[in-house]
């Protein structure tokens, strides 16, 4: 019978318990009606044994009431007075609604994890690659990735049950946390660094004569904001009185101004920072290197979703960490996946980006404490209340703990 049923229906996973605590209750009762008609029009009974909730029962039930409408003749049985219209109809219903349930549970086991990523970085490429060289669908897994445009809309869509998984969620999930959302959780995390350099005029070789000049940023309070302005203090200098920040816009606009010499300097992150190498400018300092600890690209869920999807979940893991692999392992396919994504396509800029990429993620995406003091610091800014939190406190590494016990990375990379 479990042959006959949906392959999906039999993974714990692939349902939800509420809807299948349902289905199993109307199976019962599906089947004891079934039982009564059987009595009823005097036919054998097509399943013997008591519908005990399990995947045999709801079969039974499904192909019991099958069996009652092969083996009742209606059109004589109406003319004996064996089955009035209102049992008919009670029948009918049932079956209808049966049918309904049925699709009903079916449709929510096919329902793909909705991931969202905030732009087309390169930080997400092991999401990309996971996606588009089949990884997920290796391990069991429909995943629709949705380029949300930003952080907070993700946020936004979360809250709302519309999404389930935000990559590159780190600061707007801890703000969201501080606004009362507690059932979120950051689970892992692409990038455990910056991922940014300052570039500067071909003139400028040290960073002490940075002071008196001018240096460009997206936005203020922005993360590149933030970014420089660590830069500063972590180099002697007071950030706002020895360098001038200016707040420019977009990134190839900083690069543009530098090069003009409207600024001295500016931070950027990639591919602004091989197009400003290009256009003959200085990287002063590349900020992955700078030791600094960062939760660039980190993964936000609620805490509730990664207990009711625990296995899934693992899943999803066990596929990044595959996708990862495969990234450092096959790069001119994983080089073509990052080409595709974020549209660069001049080889010169291409391959450094992708290969500083492939450098920053580790084996295992996971999320450690020491990741989130500086996203809390840069939060604290516009929030005060990230100053008393606990790191910790902000991360579920159940998923990850797991697959790493489970031996599958050593397994991969042996």
């Amino acid at each position: 019978m479990r042959d006959l049923l949906p392959r999906s229906w039999l993974k714990r996973d692939s349902y939800d318990m509420e809807t299948f605590t349902r289905f199993s209750q109307t199976m019962r009762v599906l089947t004891a009606l079934a039982e009564s008609w059987e009595r009823k029009i005097g036919i054998s009974p097509f399943w013997k044994g008591e519908a005990t909730g399990d995947f045999c029962s709801h079969g039974s039930a499904y192909w019991r009431w099958f069996h009652v409408f092969k083996k009742i003749p209606l059109n004589s049985a109406f003319a004996k007075g064996e089955i009035g219209f209102r049992d008919f109809l009670s029948i009918i219903g049932l079956v209808v609604f049966l049918i309904t349930l049925v699709n009903g549970v079916s449709l929510s086991a096919e329902r793909p994890l909705r991931v969202a990523y905030p732009a087309p970085a390169g930080a997400f490429l092991p999401l990309w690659a996971a996606q588009d060289a089949g990884i997920f669908k290796k391990h069991g897994l429909s995943v629709e990735l949705i380029a949300v445009g930003s952080s907070t809309r993700g946020i936004a869509a979360m809250v709302s049950g519309d999404l389930d998984i935000l990559a590159g969620g780190g600061t707007a999930g801890i703000t969201a946390q501080l606004q009362g959302y507690t059932d979120m959780a950051l689970f892992a995390n692409f990038i455990q660094t910056f991922l940014f350099s300052v570039m500067v005029q071909p003139a400028i070789t040290e960073v002490s004569q940075l002071r008196g000049k001018r240096m460009g940023v997206t936005r203020f309070g922005g993360t590149l904001d933030f970014v420089a302005r660590q830069y500063i203090k972590r180099n002697g200098m007071e950030p706002g009185k020895d360098v001038t920040f200016v707040q420019v816009g977009a990134m190839p606009d900083i690069v543009v101004a530098v090069s003009t010499g409207a600024l001295e300097a500016g931070v950027v992150g990639v591919p602004q920072n091989f197009l400003a190498k290009k256009q003959g400018l200085r990287e002063l300092a590349d900020l992955s290197e700078s030791g600094a600890r960062y939760a660039l690209a980190a993964f936000l869920a609620k805490r509730s979703f990664l207990t009711e999807n625990h296995e899934r979940m693992l899943r999803f893991m066990k596929a990044l960490v595959e996708s990862i692999y495969y990234l450092k392992t096959y790069p001119k396919e994983g080089m073509e996946i990052f080409r595709r994504y974020t549209r660069i396509d001049a080889p010169e800029i291409l391959k450094p980006s992708y290969d500083l990429h492939i450098r920053l993620f580790p084996k295992v995406p996971e999320i450690f404490s020491e990741d989130l003091k500086l996203v809390l610091e840069e939060v604290a800014l516009t929030n005060p209340k990230a100053r008393t939190v606990n790191p910790g406190s902000l991360i579920d590494g159940r998923v990850v703990k797991e697959v790493l016990s489970s031996g599958f990375v050593d397994q991969l990379y042996r």
